[in-house]
């Protein structure tokens, strides 16, 4: 039997750079809009401007509780668990709690992606 695998590849490009350069409001466009490959590779760009490894943080220092209040939407809207699998890795990566929006939203969450958001959600809560 052979097996088939369902691989696609994520990329940005500088459009998606732009994007986000031009602010919040052209990435909720983005990522509230109906695309999801193009919001799949806007939250991969996103990655890139959010950590501080690449030093390109700055481009979003302005926004960024909107844009991490705007992750949270993502995940409780999307129809798309990849899509928001990815906003809930940028918030966990670069993010930290309280996300109220996720908290007050917890039945909102797909029940595939509920045991990661509850995770995500009590990471302050982690013994070390």
């Amino acid at each position: 039997m052979d097996n088939e695998y369902n691989v696609s590849t994520i990329s940005y490009s500088e459009s998606e750079r732009e994007i986000v350069r031009k602010g919040i409001h052209a990435i909720r466009e983005v990522l509230m809009g109906d695309d999801a490959n193009k919001k799949r590779s806007l939250l991969f760009a996103l990655d890139w401007f959010m950590d501080p490894y690449y030093k390109q943080d700055h481009y979003i220092t302005n926004f960024l509780n909107e844009l991490v209040e705007l992750l949270q939407t993502v995940i409780i809207t999307s129809n798309d668990d990849e899509v928001a699998d990815n906003a809930l890795n940028l918030l966990s990566s670069y993010a930290w709690p309280p996300f109220e929006i996720l908290e007050n939203n917890i039945n909102k969450v797909s029940e595939r992606m509920k045991p990661y958001v509850l995770e995500v959600i009590n990471m302050d809560n982690r013994e070390e």
